[in-house]
């Protein structure tokens, strides 16, 4: 007689922890997560290293010129400089304590449900494609909407691990189980908060929170529960998940480090080239022009153009 087929495993059932002990999270919460463990030690460290660099300022919002030299998504110049790294690098940074506490008491209760149920080879690339479809969204809001708009911070992530845990919540334990209701209250209060916040004068990138939560919706419903990645799969699927994130840093440290106007908005560099014509420093006038209509490809600044070469001549601008 043949022996009967066997089935791939399935994951481990999520695991809620007990509801009755006074806890957040149960003992050992974060065992068995490893990539929650690194994107919590990472976060907190970038945020280390901003109070660090601007004197203790960023404890409550972290300055719009340090916000670009960490590599915060300028809308302006994610479009017109191409600056596609900082999709990915503004999901690490934090405008102050209370941004980054409320994001990692969520990533701390959310993420071990979903890396535990799906694996970490599929917790790491979704928590990232969140981030930076949630920052995309921003950037084409902005675009759409003619205006400019700076995002920092893991909320697209945060929203996509949350509608992703959601999603896992459904399929294993159905629409009023309590992961699924669980994850329903905290998304009903990112999208909440973001809505009255922005009401009362506060800038939250609500676009951002809606992206990301699609997107991770989306991701989170292809997965088959059935499947599980292999150690060297994990492994390799971790190991470029962790490149992305290098490199995308890399890029904005040579950016800064090479390009003048890297930390600069539109604002400083109209101010940086009008500096430069009082003075006449002619060469550097026409290169924050340049840097200027690098961000307004469609509004072109025609009077500072016409400006700058009325003072020094025909210059390299068409």
């Amino acid at each position: 007689m043949s022996a009967p087929l066997l089935s791939p495993p399935r994951p481990r059932p999520v695991e809620i922890g007990p509801v009755d002990d006074g806890r957040l999270v149960p003992p050992g919460w974060l065992d068995g997560a490893p990539v929650t463990r690194a994107l919590i030690a990472l976060n907190v460290a970038v945020f280390a290293v901003q109070l660090i660099v601007t004197g203790g300022k960023s404890l409550m919002t972290l300055p719009s010129f340090e916000a670009r030299a960490f590599g915060a998504c300028d809308s302006l110049s994610t479009i017109g400089e191409n600056r596609w790294e900082t999709l990915v690098t503004a999901c690490f940074l934090h405008d102050g304590l209370f941004h980054i506490g409320f994001n990692m008491l969520a990533l701390w209760q959310a993420g071990p449900l979903v890396e535990r149920a799906v694996g970490s080879a599929r917790m790491a690339p979704m928590y990232l494609a969140a981030g930076v479809v949630g920052n995309a969204a921003c950037v084409e809001y902005a675009v759409f909407s003619r205006s400019a708009q700076v995002t920092l911070g893991a909320s697209g992530a945060i929203s996509g691990l949350l509608a992703a845990a959601f999603v896992v919540g459904w399929r294993v334990q159905g629409w009023h189980g309590p992961l699924t209701q669980a994850m329903a209250r905290w998304l009903g209060l990112v999208l909440a908060f973001g809505l009255v916040a922005n009401r009362t004068g506060a800038h939250v990138a609500n676009g951002a929170h809606l992206g990301g939560a699609i997107a991770g919706a989306a991701i989170a419903a292809t997965w088959r529960r059935e499947y599980r990645h292999s150690s060297h799969a994990t492994a390799a699927i971790l190991a470029l998940c962790t490149a992305v994130v290098v490199g995308s840093i890399a890029v904005v440290a040579v950016r800064d480090r090479t390009d003048p106007f890297a930390m600069m908005g539109l604002q400083e560099r109209f101010e940086f080239t009008d500096e430069a014509l009082r003075e006449g420093r002619c060469r550097e006038a026409y290169e924050g022009l340049l840097a200027v209509e690098r961000l307004r490809a469609q509004l072109a600044p025609v009077q500072l153009r016409n400006n700058v070469r009325s003072a020094c001549g025909p210059g390299p601008v068409p």
